[in-house]
């Protein structure tokens, strides 16, 4: 038995080295990386923090932000304070629903899969989207685009946010529905723009 178990333990510590190699290999041969970013046509403050793995392009992102691992945001700007969940999905392009098709092969000239049989872009494609000041976003939550997020608002995990949310409302559902209310009068408290020496006091 004793042997038995030796010669076990031997095999299973072969298979667990050719296994590491050739995953190794793979990694390698097909440019994977887990903790990839992407940044791209951006301006993030220095005193923002954005989490690894992102993909961030065309946005722009305020100061003292933080954004959690995970996210996706394109054409968007993020005011500063805001405080952000894993997974967030911010813009990712319109379909219309009211031509002969969703693909874009019939309504759009960039080819997103290889083929196009329209001459012209026939709809606007992507449409900006701005989070305000102090904004709390959950864990995966998804922002279509267009959509206007005033400042102080609260969007529940798991949300999908097709319509603007005004200031200091909370949001929650798929789709995103007005839960409650914060304190209306909040909003004429401006504090975003007087630096952290006005905080402090």
């Amino acid at each position: 038995m004793k042997i038995f178990k030796k010669l076990k333990n031997k095999a299973t510590k072969k298979l667990e080295k050719s296994f590491n190699k050739f995953f190794i290999k793979y990694i390698e041969e097909n440019n994977y990386n887990i903790y990839k970013t992407c940044l791209s046509n951006c301006q993030m403050s220095i005193l923002s923090k954005v989490y690894k793995p992102y993909s961030v392009y065309d946005s722009s992102i305020g100061d003292y932000t933080y954004i959690a691992s995970n996210s996706t945001i394109s054409f968007t700007e993020i005011g500063k304070f805001c405080s952000i969940g894993p997974n967030l999905l911010c813009g990712y392009g319109i379909h219309p629903t009211n031509g002969i098709s969703t693909s874009p092969s019939f309504y759009s000239d960039k080819m997103q899969n290889g083929i196009s049989f329209s001459n012209k872009c026939k709809i606007e494609e992507r449409k900006k989207i701005v989070i305000g000041n102090d904004v709390f976003i959950g864990m995966n939550v998804s922002i279509l685009d267009g959509v206007n997020i005033g400042d102080g608002a609260i969007i529940g995990a798991g949300a999908v946010v097709v319509k603007d949310i005004e200031p200091y409302a909370i949001y929650g559902g798929v789709p995103a529905k007005d839960i409650a209310s914060i304190i209306k009068q909040l909003k004429n408290y401006s504090k975003y723009n007087g630096g952290t020496g006005k905080m402090r006091n």
